[in-house]
């Protein structure tokens, strides 16, 4: 029976590889239609969701757009900090579809692909730690279970019909915070990781969720002289992770690194491959509109900086930093990488709305004891 499970689970995890590998083609071919258009497209999007929710999730689903829930996400998995909003997990097929068609209205294609992607790497790592089977106990098991393409939440924050409103989705890897305000899509902070960050072997050798983020730090790395490099430095040792990661904004008080003005013109244009390949996860337009952003501030204004050695086999770090971008790549280790882009001027929409939001995380520590009870109370309820 066990074995029927893994084959059912493999075949679909290859269906749905195919329709996103379909999906990433699309990614190059831009949006259509004024911004008025495309957020009343959103709106629509986000209204549907809501009408296929039932009472009871729709209240889970809702909030108030000044509340402070919209600046508290993790990149963590669900066992240690629960999402809040609806789990698609606990969706209907229909109610999925109108999820994943929120998602498609406020992203670009190659956003949606990598977002789709790394939810479905939590089936394939199920899958994989389950075959491996190297830890066992209640925490173990408890962890597996949550490697589940259903551990994303989707909530809503004000009012769809209004001019003013945001959307949020956040799980393991994946968290993107939208913000819809007269006509504008924001779309920081979003966090994004791949574990594996390629498949080594088997069925998937060779797939990539997030193919080009960080080769392309490396391209503008090696693009560099010696001298360059040295000014790109700012430390040996890699980073443990993104230094703003969630609940840590404004943690980086300086720009460090090498100045963009003493780049090459073809140095230059691999720095502008880099920021647009973050940038245009998001719809094409807000893409555009904060590509627009970063040039009225000045293009001059941006720093690029380096830890580690430079090496694509190994642990490095790259951040992109100016007044209206901060890009951070994080090389984990060999198999495994966390991204985050932040607009230090406007995340969440705060400078459209005259509003500011306190940004929480809880520690680590109190993260692993989260999964603790909740592996102690799923090994009790087994054993009644």
């Amino acid at each position: 029976m066990q074995t029927d499970a893994n084959s059912e689970s493999i075949k679909m995890i290859t269906r749905t590889l195919a329709m996103l590998a379909l999906t990433a083609i699309l990614s190059m071919i831009p949006a259509s239609g004024s911004s008025a258009t495309r957020t009343d497209a959103i709106s629509q999007a986000a209204q549907s969701f809501l009408d296929a929710l039932d009472e009871k999730q729709r209240a889970m689903a809702t909030m108030p757009l000044d509340t402070d829930e919209r600046a508290t996400w993790s990149n963590l998995p669900v066992i240690m900090v629960r999402p809040a909003g609806v789990l698609i997990k606990d969706m209907t097929d229909e109610q999925q579809r109108a999820a994943h068609a929120l998602m498609r209205a406020t992203m670009s294609s190659q956003g949606y692909a990598k977002f789709a992607g790394i939810m479905v790497l939590e089936d394939l790592l199920h899958h994989m730690e389950a075959q491996n089977n190297s830890r066992s106990g209640p925490l173990a098991e408890a962890f597996l279970a949550t490697r589940d393409y259903g551990n994303y939440a989707l909530s809503i924050f004000g009012n769809p019909a209004d001019v003013n409103w945001g959307w949020k989705i956040a799980g393991h890897h994946a968290a993107a915070n939208f913000t819809i305000s007269n006509g504008r899509v924001g779309f920081t902070p979003t966090f994004l990781g791949s574990s594996p960050m390629e498949v080594e072997s088997g069925r998937y050798a060779g797939l990539m969720v997030l193919a080009h983020e960080g080769q392309y730090g490396i391209d503008l790395m090696t693009s560099l002289d010696s001298a360059q490099q040295k000014k790109a430095t700012i430390a040996d040792d890699a980073a443990r992770d993104v230094f703003e990661g969630p609940g840590r904004r404004k943690s980086l008080e300086k720009f460090e690194g090498l100045s963009s003005k003493d780049l090459t013109e073809e140095q230059a244009h691999l720095l502008r491959r880099l920021v647009a390949e973050y940038l245009h996860n998001a719809d094409h337009d807000a893409a555009h509109a904060q590509m627009a952003a970063i040039e009225e501030a000045g293009w001059d204004k941006l720093w690029f900086s380096w830890r580690g050695p430079i090496d694509a086999g190994g642990k490095f770090y790259y951040r992109v930093h100016g007044p209206r971008v901060l890009i951070e790549y994080n090389r984990q280790n060999a198999n495994h990488d966390h991204i985050i882009v932040r607009d230090p001027a406007n995340d969440y929409g705060e400078d459209w709305l005259g509003k500011h939001y306190e940004e929480s995380h809880p520690s680590m520590a109190e993260a692993m004891e989260n999964a603790r009870r909740t592996a102690e109370a799923g090994s009790a309820q087994d054993d009644e």
